[in-house]
């Protein structure tokens, strides 16, 4: 004895309903599946850390103290020292491609 189409029409309506499941007999793209997943925007937001203050923005925010940045004194003196010995980068336009150009 072979069940009715509509009979399993209507058991297919209530087995949804039961189990918490979208009825869609005619297979109709409805987008429940991502709309089941779990939300990902905290998790979005809070991935990227907190900012952090630095040195650069103090002195931007209070320039009447004139705080000095020791690490930035630091690199530009080594900066000034290797090119007084010649071993500075090169001037705009007279690197290592730009004399094989001239050959």
């Amino acid at each position: 004895m072979s069940a009715s189409p509509a009979r399993l029409s209507q058991l297919a309506q209530l087995s949804a309903k039961v189990f918490s499941n979208v009825y869609n007999p005619t297979c109709a793209r409805t987008g429940n599946k991502i709309l089941r997943q779990r939300l990902v925007g905290q998790t979005l937001t809070g991935y990227h850390p907190q900012k952090l203050v630095h040195f650069r923005d103090i002195k931007a925010l209070y320039p009447e103290l004139g705080l000095v940045d020791l690490e930035e004194k630091e690199r530009l003196d080594e900066i000034a020292r290797r090119k007084r010995r010649g071993k500075g980068a090169p001037k705009k336009g007279q690197g290592k491609r730009a004399s094989n150009k001239k050959k």
